[in-house]
């Protein structure tokens, strides 16, 4: 069983079928294309390369890769030929999961419904130095599907002293 599907329980199957769909069990390729525009302030790149987030880009082509261990999913994002990886594991706790960037782990609390999936962060460590809470990053990430039944994402992260980190969006479809 997938990460999502442990954390959500139940209001998983609240999810748009899209969004279910890309969270279901099991290894999973999808494509499509993304925006993405980020920070150019010295700290927010700094905070940007250390996670290996993507570079700008327009219509930048995007392939996404999930495949499932026995404890994580293991995500690889390639946005043009560069490749952003992360693990993504449930916490044991109900809407938590966790997803390590390099050296940035978040925690995130999901939340459900018929619109689509929403991810909070709930704590951020660099390093395994856990962040201050006035430190600590804040998402708008959104997962939801079209009237085409097209799975869309839009990825908004924010950070003090940096204000907006990056945001990332778009559409993808399986392969």
């Amino acid at each position: 069983m997938g990460a999502f599907t442990q954390a959500l329980g139940e209001s998983f199957h609240s999810l748009p079928a899209p969004v279910q769909a890309f969270h279901s069990a099991g290894n999973r390729r999808y494509t499509g294309l993304a925006d993405i525009t980020r920070s150019r302030s010295p700290y927010g790149a700094l905070i940007l390369k250390l996670a290996g987030f993507p570079p700008a880009g327009s219509a930048a082509p995007v392939t996404v890769t999930v495949e499932e261990t026995a404890t994580a999913e293991l995500w690889t994002r390639n946005f043009s030929g560069h490749l952003t990886r992360s693990s993504i594991r449930f916490t044991g706790t109900h809407g938590i999961i966790e997803e390590r960037l390099g050296p940035l782990t978040l925690r995130m609390q999901l939340s459900a419904s018929p619109r689509g999936l929403h991810y909070g962060i709930l704590s951020a460590s660099i390093f395994g130095i856990k962040a201050p809470r006035f430190l600590l990053p804040k998402s708008d990430t959104w997962e939801t599907a079209d009237s085409a039944g097209d799975f869309h994402f839009s990825v908004t992260a924010t950070a003090f002293l940096a204000g907006r980190l990056i945001h990332y969006q778009g559409a993808l479809k399986p392969l």
